[in-house]
């Protein structure tokens, strides 16, 4: 159609919330959460939640409103980009991703040796504002992993570090997967690049993302604890939940764990 912006998509792994709002644009001028489930392969409760949130923060709202919460139909009004907003349950705007997204971008643009404190004051905002120790324990972990370079330069002179040229793998930062030990993901080649299996590893733990699974298992986890809480007297398991649970432990078992 002419005139109209050209649909981008984030590439590579997803996490769940990403799929939602790829359909979300697509589907801009009315949609209901059946028509995003079946669209984005994601759970209703799980784009129920995150509907919540989009409509609190402004970015889609109810037009429609028929017999039933599941038949109601929803409209973009503020449509921002190729990135899932990041919201929490009150629509108010996350910032925790944004330390590793601004530690790598400001090492592939000035593609030089950097100390810990020429990155920090490069990649802090005013949503973010990143300590020596985090962006040593990110770019740390990246040496290891063998995306940087890293030059001791004694007791009386700074560390630098440099990114490998052939290591520039796109515009989405690695990520780090593990605490007790180090896994990173490299969301740009869409896999597992590199592991970790002795010794420790005490990142901040904000700097550790976790992978689809452990967010869809820390979703199971708390409508699990929302019945319980409940102070209704007994209550009956709904056979949907049950059912969900018994997959992602199956899939859990077969991967050899979450990941």
């Amino acid at each position: 159609m002419a005139g109209r912006t050209p649909h981008l998509l984030v590439t590579g792994a997803k996490e769940p919330r990403q799929h939602m709002w790829e359909s979300i644009r697509l589907l801009r001028p009315g949609f209901s959460i059946n028509d995003i489930a079946r669209r984005s392969g994601q759970h209703p409760s799980d784009i129920t939640r995150y509907f919540q949130a989009l409509t609190k923060a402004g970015i889609i709202k109810v037009i429609e409103t028929p017999k039933g919460k599941e038949g109601r139909v929803f409209a973009l009004v503020r449509d921002e980009g190729a990135e899932h907003p990041r919201l929490n349950s009150k629509g108010q705007r996350t910032y925790a991703h944004l330390a590793t997204e601004n530690i790598w971008r400001t090492l592939r643009i000035l593609n030089g040796e950097l100390t810990v404190e020429d990155v920090a004051q490069t990649a802090s905002t005013a949503e973010a504002v990143l300590t020596p120790i985090k962006v040593r324990q990110y770019m740390n972990a990246l040496t290891e992993a063998g995306y940087l370079i890293k030059t001791e330069n004694g007791a009386h002179a700074q560390d630098t570090y440099k990114l490998i040229s052939a290591k520039n793998t796109g515009p989405r930062p690695p990520e780090l997967r593990q605490l007790d030990s180090l896994q990173v993901y490299d969301p740009n080649l869409n896999k597992l690049v590199f592991t970790k299996t002795t010794g420790t590893f005490g990142a901040d733990r904000s700097l550790v993302e976790p992978g689809i699974a452990l967010l869809r298992s820390r979703d199971l986890l708390s409508e699990w604890l929302d019945l319980a809480n409940r102070d209704s007297g007994p209550v009956k398991l709904p056979n949907d939940l049950v059912q969900r649970t018994r997959l992602e432990l199956a899939s859990t078992e077969e991967s050899g764990g979450l990941q």
